[in-house]
């Protein structure tokens, strides 16, 4: 094999690198407006956990036997669908405000609950000696923070601290849907201890980057698959000069023959792609990154061998058979 097919090889690999690394960061990207919306990352399940035991109890539960772990809750009162309790251990993903700020570490550890209002949130508040305070079944909460008016963020919602000795940590756990983000060991644990099981959200299922933002990735795709097939396309031209002088049988093993060496050398650098990317880039599961690397391969391989096909067609047709 001469240096210029070793070179025409390397750029269809470079090819799969290329459309796998474009998948990464639209996913990446994905992942960034999720956390934009919701302030929880693709992580994020859900449990219903029917139990009359108080909110205060799970937390300490958690703080038991997770200590290590990063957990980061919202839960989701049932009663009242505006409100959203916020509580993590070891760092808290924030959510944008126009004023004030969100919540940190340290509010969730102490006995005085505060509370960050939603844009459009139409909930009672009232304002004295300059601080905004929200009323909720007779408890005062201390504003600290107002949030953008981001379509994404839910802008009804008004969003409690809740810890341990904290009022709002009072209330039975069964009165809420638990939308945790943790590692997937912890949630399975959480799930098997208190026998429920775990789903999906609503917003982590549906939130999708909207079609026309992911236009140009779309065409840089196209992009490198034209290049792997013209790549394909000059190495076919090259061994088909080195062929003049065979003809019948042998001529149709050898095409075969290097047909199916350029097959296996290019699916290895398919899967190699693959090892490397996964290892490097980000991707929420391997299946999208294999449908679109394998697509690649393929198209450059499809184009490789109709490109012999219409080499061979040509070839019957100038032969013509004698009288």
């Amino acid at each position: 094999m001469n240096w210029k097919k070793i070179f025409l090889i390397f750029v269809v690999f470079l090819t799969f690198l290329g459309t796998g690394s474009i998948l990464s960061n639209v996913q990446s990207r994905e992942a960034d407006q999720l956390l934009e919306a919701h302030g929880l990352s693709n992580n994020t399940r859900q449990l219903q956990v029917n139990s009359n035991k108080s909110v205060s109890s799970f937390l300490q539960y958690l703080n038991q036997y997770f200590k290590k772990n990063k957990i980061q809750l919202h839960l989701d009162n049932k009663n009242e669908q505006e409100q959203i309790l916020v509580w993590a251990n070891r760092n808290i993903i924030p959510l944008p405000t126009e004023s004030g700020k969100y919540f940190s570490i340290d509010d969730f550890s102490g006995r005085v609950s505060f509370a960050v209002l939603g844009a459009n949130s139409k909930y009672k508040t009232l304002k004295v000696q300059g601080n905004q305070y929200l009323l909720n079944h007779g408890h005062y909460y201390t504003v600290i923070g107002e949030l953008k008016n981001f379509k994404q963020i839910e802008r009804n919602k008004y969003y409690l601290s809740t810890g341990i000795d904290q009022p709002t940590a009072k209330s039975q756990l069964k009165n809420y849907r638990i939308v945790i983000d943790s590692s997937p060991k912890v949630i399975k644990k959480l799930a098997r201890h208190y026998h429920t099981k775990v789903s999906t959200p609503e917003f982590v299922k549906q939130h999708q980057i909207k079609p026309f933002s992911v236009v140009n990735e779309i065409i840089l795709i196209l992009l490198y698959w034209i290049v792997a097939v013209i790549a394909n396309l000059l190495i076919m031209m090259m061994q088909k000069r080195q062929i003049t002088h065979l003809k019948g049988k042998l001529l149709r093993n050898w095409v075969i023959n290097r047909s199916l060496r350029l097959i296996l050398i290019e699916g290895l650098l398919c899967v190699i792609a693959f090892l490397i990317l996964w290892w490097k880039a980000f991707f929420k599961a391997p299946d999208h990154l294999i449908l679109l690397l394998f697509l690649n391969w393929l198209i450059a391989v499809i184009a490789y061998l109709f490109a012999w096909y219409i080499f061979k067609r040509k070839g019957q047709k100038v032969v013509k058979p004698t009288n």
